[in-house]
């Protein structure tokens, strides 16, 4: 299984980190927050916002491209899930 993660700092609000992984949400989590994953060491700590389970490699990747990318994709996501990040 893969996963895309939308993760928010609780430094900054307007901060969100937008990845896909192979491992589960909550392990991943741990290591962006014990300071292991270098993008994010200076914005813990972190928070799952939002995560979508694919069965392929490849859509994970797409779909992290698509909310990376493109502006459309990212604020029709957060549209649909406005009130689970407030």
């Amino acid at each position: 299984m893969y996963y895309v993660l939308i993760l928010q700092s609780h430094r900054s609000k307007r901060f969100h980190y937008i990845e896909y992984t192979e491992t589960a949400p909550e392990e991943r989590l741990k290591l962006h927050n014990s300071g292991e994953v270098k993008k994010t060491e200076n914005r813990v700590p972190l928070e799952i916002d939002y995560y979508e389970a694919y069965k392929s490699k490849e859509e994970a990747i797409h779909r992290t491209n698509s909310l990376k990318l493109y502006s459309n994709a990212w604020a029709q996501l957060k549209r649909r899930i406005e009130k689970s990040l407030e």
